[in-house]
């Protein structure tokens, strides 16, 4: 019985034979045929151009039209009754028509009338040998496939350039739905000590489009593509050789017949099957160095007899799943994550964040991804990371290891139980080697001990990404360091919040990540005895973490790489909001036991300042201010952020500068809120006109009386000096910090630091 769809099929063919009859005919009434619809139609094509190679068309063709039951969202199929297509591209055995080569192309609601357009612009093609559009690369040659076997999938590219013969091993290694070709080894190569070999050959010439069927077909196509009779028997037989006992024999041939998607030339690879009690007979064919004449002509006479069964048999291919670099266009070629491809990739953190963008890269076919995390997976961290109930107990970096090395083929995952801080310190050479690193560990800790650290790596990171989430997994921070960067992770986040805070840029973020709002959703997930923790899904975590990651790839790709992205997904009536933020770039100088990094805008300030004090005095009274910025003794750096004129109650003088204090505390308090702690108050700042930037004996008088002045807490202060030598501006930079906490003296020590001033800045 027809299905509706057959039956608007039939209604479709009668009103194109209405149209026009001489132009389209149904000839037959359409019949069943095993719930098929297939009717005859014969279609006029008149006088159409018609060019060398192309196809021999009549002036009427006939079709055979085939209606599946589920048309139209199933497409229609066409054959011939005749060969006089056979061979010609998107012809398959000789007689059927392929017009579409994907599903994709198909639209249902254009239902025949679109086939019989798409038929038209087919047969125009074809008559003039212009198939380029339609076809694209090459297609596959078709032969029958023995679907009771695993398919062949091919990792490996062809060992020889397309029209060369070879003679080898193809590596096989097999798993449990599939067997991989993963390697060729040449026969005077080392037998190969992992997987399965089997034999191989490359043809020079090609076979029909349409592999024979029959053995004795066959084995004359392959004479004519230089395979001879007994070389056949002689490739058979070691092909069985290479068999174990009781499996199928294979043998893997290369053929000239596949392009690239170029449209460069590719070997095809098939891959021959028969039986494991053939493969047992063909053993007996090889012969021995002990046989005698009368066993040679045995074994000869036991080949010849084994092809003839051969020429009378079904020829059996099997399945063959194409993963070659050569054949295949990845899927995701030209996104920002294909740049992994080849890339030694270190994840630290294997958590929420980390767990998830391991398996991004792993896919993405790095060259090498290592793994680092001290931690376990625990039952209830399965609901938003990357791990399965046979991993719990397992520490992270081992589970998630052995989970990427069930999806990335040809990528070795290395798990390192290890803390971050201490891997990356352990080995600096090892880090150094890294194309790049992706922190995810969301560790202050981790990240301040980076940073601390830095001077080790000797101006030699790789590029490292690392990114947060906040406790709501509404809005994510993610910076990028480029390569041989002055400072790390926290450097870069601490500019990250400079420009936030100072641009009121994306005020909902600065409050999620800065304000008291940042812990105030935080939980334990099982209450007093678990770390506090952020509320988030998997959706809300892959949302977040795979966009910053593509953000992050495509920003060290660029001219000038080093960056921030700050984003945050659409929540009730809101939107995406995302803002590409340009960090400051600092210039570092080593005073003491410090690092200080200064904004190059400090010193543009400064100038102003000491224009504008020669215009109000002259130019041999000094002038100074107040030095704006963050002081972490932790971490052993200084930023110099901000520099100010001088207080109302400062006294300007030739010879000296005495900075005054008013309105100094609500500066200090006023800039400290609105940057959320990044910036406050550091120092003092003052110049030596047409003297150099050395401090004076006044000049460490007064810094030592401010030292010892101030609370316990604050026993330190940065003071820079501006002064000139031989017409060039120069810079004295000193640390003052007591050292002692005796009762009745101070034990003050003092960094210094000396550097040029020119125009750009530093």
């Amino acid at each position: 019985m027809t299905t509706a769809g057959q039956q608007r099929a039939i209604q479709e063919l009668e009103r194109l034979g209405s149209i026009d009859p001489n132009e389209f005919e149904l000839i037959d009434k359409p019949l069943l045929f095993e719930d098929w619809l297939f009717a005859t139609v014969s279609i006029r094509l008149g006088l159409i151009e018609q060019r060398a190679g192309g196809l021999d068309l009549r002036e009427r063709e006939q079709f055979i039209l085939w209606i599946p039951p589920d048309f139209p969202f199933d497409r229609p199929r066409l054959t011939i009754s005749h060969d006089r297509f056979a061979g010609f591209p998107h012809v398959t055995w000789k007689r059927s028509i392929c017009l579409y080569q994907s599903s994709v192309e198909w639209n249902p609601s254009d239902g025949l009338y679109g086939f019989f357009d798409r038929l038209r612009l087919w047969l125009s093609k074809a008559a003039i040998n212009d198939m380029d559009s339609i076809e694209g690369p090459l297609e596959p040659p078709h032969h029958n496939i023995d679907g009771a076997q695993n398919p062949f999938v091919i990792r490996a590219n062809a060992p020889c350039p397309p029209g060369e013969s070879w003679h080898g091993l193809a590596v096989l290694r097999k798993n449990s739905g599939y067997t991989e070709l993963v390697n060729w080894k040449s026969l005077s190569e080392e037998w190969p000590t992992e997987g399965q070999p089997a034999f191989a050959v490359m043809l020079p010439n090609t076979l029909p489009m349409e592999f024979p069927t029959k053995g004795g077909e066959l084995f004359r196509e392959l004479e004519k593509a230089g395979m001879g009779h007994d070389e056949i028997l002689r490739n058979l037989a070691l092909a069985a050789l290479l068999t174990p006992e009781k499996e199928p024999l294979y043998l893997v041939v290369g053929l000239p017949m596949r392009r690239a998607s170029d449209g460069s030339l590719r070997q095809h690879i098939a891959i021959w099957t028969a039986s494991s009690e053939t493969a047992g007979y063909l053993r007996k064919v090889l012969p021995d160095e002990s046989d005698s004449q009368d066993l040679l002509n045995i074994r000869k006479e036991l080949g010849d007899a084994i092809l003839a069964v051969f020429e009378l048999s079904n020829i059996t291919w099997c399945k063959i799943l194409e993963d070659r670099e050569e054949i295949v266009v990845r899927r995701d070629s030209g996104t920002p994550v294909s740049w992994f491809s080849g890339k030694k990739v270190l994840i630290l953190g294997c958590g929420a964040l980390g767990s998830w963008i391991a398996e991004i890269v792993a896919r993405a076919n790095p060259r090498q991804l290592d793994l680092v995390d001290n931690s376990l997976v625990k039952p209830g961290i399965l609901a938003r990371q990357n791990f399965e109930l046979q991993h719990i107990g397992l520490n992270k970096s081992i589970a998630l290891a052995s989970r990427l090395k069930a999806v990335a083929f040809g990528c070795s995952v290395v798990p390192y139980p290890e803390e971050a801080h201490k891997f990356l310190l352990s080995d600096i050479a090892r880090f150094q080697d890294y194309d790049v690193g992706i922190d995810c560990t969301a560790s202050n800790i981790f990240q301040m001990k980076l940073e601390r650290d830095w001077t080790k790596f000797n101006s030699q990171n790789p590029y490292l990404i690392s990114l947060i989430i906040d406790t709501q997994a509404r809005h994510t921070l993610c910076v990028v360091v480029p390569q041989n960067a002055l400072g790390g992770i926290w450097n870069a986040y601490l500019g990250l919040k400079l420009r936030l805070t100072n641009e009121n840029r994306l005020p909902s973020v600065t409050s999620a990540f800065y304000s008291t709002r940042a812990t105030i959703s935080m939980f334990q997930p099982e209450p007093g005895c678990s770390d506090p923790t952020f509320v988030g899904s998997t959706a809300d975590i892959l949302g977040l973490a795979s966009n910053a990651l593509n953000w992050a790839i495509s920003n060290l790709q660029g001219a000038n790489p080093g960056g921030a992205l700050a984003l945050s997904v659409p929540v009730a009536n809101s939107k995406w909001a995302s803002e590409s933020i340009e960090l400051p770039r600092f210039h570092e100088v080593q005073a003491g036991n410090y690092r200080i990094r200064i904004l190059p805008s400090v010193f543009t300030q400064a100038k102003a300042w000491i224009k504008q004090n020669h215009r109000y005095r002259s130019s041999k009274h000094e002038t100074g201010g107040l030095l704006w910025g963050t002081w972490d003794d932790a971490i052993g750096v200084i930023w110099l952020l901000d520099l100010s004129g001088p207080p109302s109650d400062s006294k300007h003088d030739p010879g000296h500068f005495i900075c005054g204090v008013k309105g100094t505390h609500e500066e200090h308090i006023r800039r400290s809120d609105q940057s959320y702690g990044a910036c406050g108050f550091v120092g003092h700042w003052h110049t030596h006109p047409s003297l150099p930037s050395y401090q004076s004996h006044e000049d460490m008088s007064s810094m030592i009386s401010l030292v010892s002045s101030v609370g316990q807490n604050q026993k330190k202060s940065l003071m820079l000096i501006l002064g000139s030598v031989h017409g060039m501006d120069t810079v004295g930079a000193y640390v003052y910090e007591s050292r002692s906490l005796m009762k009745n003296n101070e034990l003050i020590s003092v960094g210094s630091a000396q550097f040029a001033l020119r125009e750009e800045g530093l």
